[in-house]
């Protein structure tokens, strides 16, 4: 009897060591399918090493890996499970709660996103992007001063922070602070000449200022830096159309349609109100 507990023993063990082995690499050829972009593949071999090993416990990674696939490949409802499987194994790595976050955002429920930059925030008060998005909400939900105070925690962390900047030069413009604004959204095309983004945000306060001439000027500066971006393309229709000058505004149109720019997008730049 003792020797037949000793075999069944070690040729537990011995499974035991088979499984984990073959798990560990259909984990790491799945990884290196993720970063070919081979996406259906990856996702079959992670797949292959939940059936292998269903209580591993890297299986909440694992479900974080299949949220991602799903997400990046339009699958946002299934994404969304598979995180909360992952944070069901795992509740408080901070990856996957920023990427369920992220993807709350995407699916519009702000709500449950900033429970979840919250989370993370608990845990490590100095992370950047869960300060900088838990700001993003908060000034969307008019809570000026609280989104303030993490705009301000993260300038404090990192001072060129570029999104930050912009960040809280928009909150400062929301809050009645004109000149602080423009003061913060120059700094970052200073030490960011060659990025586009603080061209576009300042051009949107020349515009409101009635500064026409230097807010075409920063329009037309970020569409030469992102000449791709139909974003810009749109702003800028929009300024000409405001200004009535509509041959300008039809190019500008015309060339965001053909970057992607959806028919609403469009008929907003032209100035077209839906029926």
């Amino acid at each position: 009897m003792k020797r037949f507990c000793f075999f069944f023993l070690l040729s537990m063990a011995f499974y035991s060591l088979h499984a984990q082995s073959d798990y560990d690499q259909l984990v790491r050829q799945g990884i290196t399918a993720m970063e070919d972009d081979s996406l259906q593949q990856a996702e079959h071999l992670f797949r292959q090493a939940l059936k292998t090993n269903p209580s591993a416990l890297g299986n909440a990674i694992i479900w974080g890996h299949l949220a991602s696939i799903s997400e990046r490949t339009g699958r946002e409802r299934e994404a969304l499970e598979q995180y909360n499987m992952a944070l069901g194994l795992a509740p408080s790595v901070p990856a996957l709660l920023l990427g369920r976050a992220s993807l709350f955002m995407k699916l519009g429920n702000e709500p449950r996103a900033l429970a979840d930059y919250n989370d993370v925030l608990d845990r490590n008060p100095d992370h950047p992007e869960a300060l900088l998005m838990r700001a993003v909400i908060l000034q969307r939900q008019r809570l000026l001063k609280d989104a303030r105070t993490d705009f301000e925690h993260l300038l404090r962390l990192n001072p060129s922070h570029e999104q930050a900047l912009l960040g809280l030069a928009l909150l400062n413009d929301d809050d009645r602070r004109p000149q602080e604004a423009l003061e913060l959204v120059n700094r970052v095309t200073e030490l960011y000449p060659n990025h586009a983004a603080g061209y576009a945000i300042r051009a949107g306060m020349e515009f409101e200022r009635r500064q026409y001439e230097r807010a075409e000027a920063d329009y037309t500066k970020a569409i030469e830096l992102e000449p791709e971006s139909a974003t810009y393309r749109l702003a800028r229709a929009q300024f000409y159309t405001s200004t009535k000058r509509k041959r300008q505004a039809r190019d500008d149109v015309r060339a965001a349609a053909r970057l992607g720019a959806s028919s609403e997008e469009v008929a907003g730049a032209a100035g077209i109100r839906p029926k």
